[in-house]
C-alpha cells in the first residue's frame, strides 16, 4: 500500500463515500450490542439478593424483593429476598438435582451452587435476541426494490426515521419492563437494520472509485464492530457496583437505549442531506443529483455511446441459480460458525471462563474490534476471496478448538478456560479479517451488474435466516444439550462450538469449488 494509495484514501471524496458506512454500521453494530448488555442488566434488575441494604432492596425493577429474614435459615440476619421468602443459597441443596426441585432455583455450575433464577429464561433470550434478526430478513428481501424504487437517499433517510421512531419505543419498553413491548419495537428495528445492510454497501459500491472499492466497502463490518463495541463499553461503564443505594437501574437501561436513538438520528440526517447515486439516476432513476450533474449527465447520454445505451446482458433467477447457492453458502459461513452465538450472549461465555459478565463482553468487543481494523490493509494485497476463505477455515478450527475443551471432562477448569479464550480470540480475528468483512462486499460483486440489486438481497436473507437461526437456538440447545438450566452449561456450550466448526468446514468446501466473483 503505497503513499499515493493512502492519501488518494484520505480525499473529502472517497471519505464523503465512506461516511455512509460509517452511520449504517454504527447504527447497526449498536443494536447489535444492545443485547447482551440489555439481557445483563434485567437479571441484575431483577435479581433481588444483590441488593445489600433495606434502602437498596426497595429500589430494585422487574420483581417484589422483601427485606428480611428468609423462611429456610434461622439465623435472624435480614437479606433482600425474592417473593418465596427463600434464600436459594442457604437451602440444603448441594446438587444440580436437588437445587431443581424448587422451579425458582437454579444451579450455577459457574459458582457451584443453588441460586434463584434471574432475567430472562433461555427462550426469552432466544426469541428477544432473534427478533430484531427476524426483522431484518424482512428488511433486506424487501429492499433490493425498495433501493431501485425510491433510490439510495430516500431509502436511508427513511430507515433512519423509522429506526429513530422503534428507539422511542424501546425507551418506552425499558422504561415501564414491558416485555411485549420491547419485542416487537426490536422485531421492526431489524426491519431497518436489514435494509441498511443492503443499501449501505450498494450505495458504497456504486459511488467508491474502483482503486478504493475494497477497502471502503469493508469499512461498513469495521463500523458494525465499532457499534458493537461502544454498546459494550457504555454497559461496562453503566454498570452498577455498589448494590448498599439505590442503583437507579431504570435510569441505567434508559442511558443504554440512548445510544441506538443517537445513531438512528445520524442516519436520518445523514439521508437527508447525503447525495444520491449517479448510477441509479444514469440507470432511470429519478431523483436528482444536483441541477447541473443531471443536465451534464442527460448531454453524455444522449450523444455518447455509453454503458447505458449498449446492451446490458439481462440475467434472471435460473441462471443465476450457481451464484444463489453460493450465496447461501456465504451466509452459512458468515453466521453458523458462531459469531453472533459470542457477540449476543459474550457475557454468558466469558463467565464460564471466570469473568464478570460484562467486562468479558467489553474484552470480546474490544478484540473483535481490533481485528476488523486489521482488514483494511489486508484488503489492498489480497482478494475477497482469498480473505474469506482463509478465515473461514480458521475460523472453523478455532470453534473445534473452543468447543471441544469446553466439554466438561476433557481437561481441567483451568486448562478450559485458557483454551477457550484462546480458541475464541482466534476465531474473532478470523472472522473480522475475512468473514465479516468481506461479506457484504462478495455479497455484491459475486453478482453482475444487472442482478446485483436481488442478489446482494438475496445473500442478506440467507444471511439473516442462518442468524435468526444461531440467534434463537443457540440459548435453547445450550440448555437443552446440559440436561436442563440446572444441568453443567460447559456441555451444551461444548456440543455446540464443535458444531459451529463442522458447519464452518463444510461452508468452505462449497466456497473453495465455487465462491468465483464476478470482479475480484
Amino acid at each position: 500500500m503505497g503513499l499515493d494509495y493512502v492519501k488518494g484514501f484520505f480525499t473529502i471524496a472517497v471519505l464523503k463515500i465512506a461516511f455512509i458506512n460509517l452511520v449504517c454500521g454504527i447504527l447497526v453494530g449498536v443494536c447489535y450490542g444492545f443485547v447482551p448488555v440489555h439481557t445483563t442488566f434485567i437479571t441484575i434488575a431483577e435479581n433481588c439478593t444483590l441488593y445489600e441494604s433495606q434502602d437498596a432492596c426497595a429500589t430494585a425493577i422487574g420483581t417484589t424483593c422483601h427485606w428480611g429474614p428468609s423462611t429456610n435459615i434461622t439465623s435472624n440476619k435480614n437479606k433482600c429476598l425474592f417473593p418465596e421468602l427463600v434464600d436459594c443459597h442457604t437451602l440444603d441443596h448441594t446438587s444440580p438435582d436437588e437445587c431443581s426441585q424448587l422451579s425458582y432455583c437454579t444451579w450455577s455450575y459457574a459458582d457451584s451452587l443453588c441460586q434463584h433464577a434471574a432475567g430472562y429464561t433461555a427462550v426469552q433470550s432466544g426469541i428477544f435476541s432473534g427478533a430484531m434478526v427476524i426483522g431484518a430478513l424482512i428488511g433486506s428481501s424487501a429492499m433490493g426494490q425498495i433501493v431501485n424504487r425510491l433510490g439510495r437517499k430516500k431509502a436511508i433517510a427513511i430507515c433512519g426515521a423509522c429506526a429513530l421512531l422503534c428507539s422511542v419505543v424501546v425507551h418506552a419498553a425499558s422504561a415501564t419492563l414491558l416485555y411485549g413491548l420491547l419485542i416487537p419495537a426490536r422485531l421492526f428495528l431489524g426491519v431497518v437494520v436489514g435494509g441498511l445492510c443492503c443499501v449501505g454497501p450498494m450505495y458504497v459500491d456504486e459511488m467508491v472509485p474502483q482503486d478504493y472499492r475494497n477497502p471502503v466497502g469493508m469499512l461498513f463490518q469495521v463500523f458494525f464492530t465499532g457499534g458493537m463495541l461502544l454498546a459494550s463499553l457504555l454497559g461496562f461503564l453503566l454498570n452498577p457496583t455498589d448494590f448498599t443505594v439505590d442503583v437507579k437501574m431504570a435510569i441505567r437501561l434508559q442511558g443504554l437505549d440512548a445510544f441506538p436513538t443517537l445513531a438512528s438520528l445520524a442516519v436520518l440526517i445523514t439521508g437527508l442531506f447525503m447525495r444520491e447515486s449517479t448510477k441509479w439516476v444514469k440507470d432511470g432513476g429519478s431523483a436528482p443529483v444536483t441541477a447541473t450533474e443531471t443536465l451534464q449527465l442527460l448531454i453524455k447520454t444522449s450523444y455518447e455511446p455509453t454503458k447505458h445505451h449498449q446492451q446490458v446482458q439481462q440475467y434472471s433467477w435460473r441462471d443465476m441459480k450457481l451464484e444463489l447457492f453460493v450465496a447461501l453458502a456465504l451466509g452459512m459461513a458468515q453466521q453458523m460458525t458462531g459469531s453472533n452465538a459470542i457477540f449476543n450472549y459474550a457475557p454468558n461465555i466469558t463467565k464460564s471462563m471466570n469473568l464478570q459478565p460484562l467486562t468479558g463482553n467489553l474484552l470480546v468487543m474490544g478484540w473483535n474490534f481490533f481485528c476488523s481494523v486489521l482488514s483494511i490493509p489486508l484488503s489492498s494485497k489480497f482478494s475477497m476471496r482469498q480473505m474469506f476463505l482463509t478465515a473461514t477455515m480458521a475460523a472453523s478450527l478455532s470453534g473445534l478448538m473452543t468447543g471441544i475443551p469446553v466439554y466438561p471432562g476433557v481437561t481441567t477448569e483451568d486448562t478450559r478456560s485458557a483454551l477457550a479464550a484462546v480458541g475464541i480470540a482466534l476465531f474473532l480475528l478470523a472472522y473480522e479479517i475475512g468473514i465479516g468483512t468481506c461479506f457484504f462486499v462478495l455479497a455484491q460483486i459475486m453478482f453482475p451488474e444487472s442482478f446485483r440489486a436481488r442478489g446482494s438481497s438475496f445473500a442478506m436473507v440467507s444471511m439473516f435466516l442462518f442468524n435468526i437461526t444461531v440467534t434463537i437456538c443457540f440459548p435453547i440447545a445450550v440448555e437443552a444439550l446440559s440436561g436442563g438450566p440446572s444441568g453443567d452449561q460447559n456441555k451444551g456450550m461444548g456440543i455446540t462450538f464443535m458444531f459451529f466448526g463442522v458447519c464452518g468446514l463444510v461452508s468452505w468446501g462449497i466456497l473453495y469449488n465455487f465462491l468465483k466473483p464476478y470482479e475480484a
